[in-house]
């Protein structure tokens, strides 16, 4: 099995496209964040970004990566989401779920959905995330952007924008083609491969 590789957003990073092979996360570094959390234990990753002023204990905004390896089983999106809801229900004074879309790219099922969780005690900071639910052949892959502050219409559409932009592909698929621009320059997860 392979390991996880990271390119984070160096010059390589055009060359890491180059060499991808099996089923790859392909995302970008949000303009401004820096990778402040990497963490494995078995099966799953989780990576965070912030902005580079901010940690993990103390931010405004977030970028969440979550890396389910060997896991596809599709009834797993309803688990985690599910999962999420319950979390939010019982941690959050007002828990609400909003999906966006349901549907397919690069020949993989998605779904997006926001989450929002507020307090009556106005001194608690809300918590409003989009979540990217990506159903790999070889991984599972969640992609969250987490705010807390209310986003404006313009940060939402902006966080929709970057979303689009994460995306999956597979070296093996003529299905779920890998870029061939070598300039494109991305943070890349890479699930095992499939067992033979």
């Amino acid at each position: 099995m392979r390991s996880i590789a990271l390119c984070a957003l160096l010059s390589v990073c055009g060359h890491a496209l180059a060499a991808l092979q099996g089923e790859n996360l392909l995302q970008p570094l949000p303009t401004g964040f820096r990778i402040a959390n990497e963490q494995t234990e078995g099966s799953a990753s989780l990576t965070e970004m912030v902005p580079t002023n901010e940690t993990v204990d103390q931010w405004s905004r977030m970028v969440t990566t979550q890396v389910y390896r060997g896991l596809s089983d599709a009834s797993f999106f309803s688990k985690y989401q599910g999962q999420m809801k319950d979390r939010w229900a019982k941690a959050c004074d007002v828990a609400d779920v909003q999906p966006f879309s349901d549907g397919s790219e690069n020949g993989y099922v998605t779904h997006v959905w926001l989450q929002v969780c507020a307090f009556k005690d106005k001194q608690k900071k809300p918590e409003i995330t989009l979540f990217k639910f990506i159903q790999g052949r070889d991984a599972t892959y969640v992609v969250q952007m987490a705010s807390h502050f209310q986003p404006t219409k313009a940060q939402l559409a902006e966080w929709m924008a970057y979303l689009g932009k994460v995306t999956v592909c597979d070296t093996r698929r003529a299905d779920s083609p890998c870029p061939i621009d070598e300039s494109t320059r991305v943070t890349v997860k890479t699930a095992p491969e499939a067992a033979k």
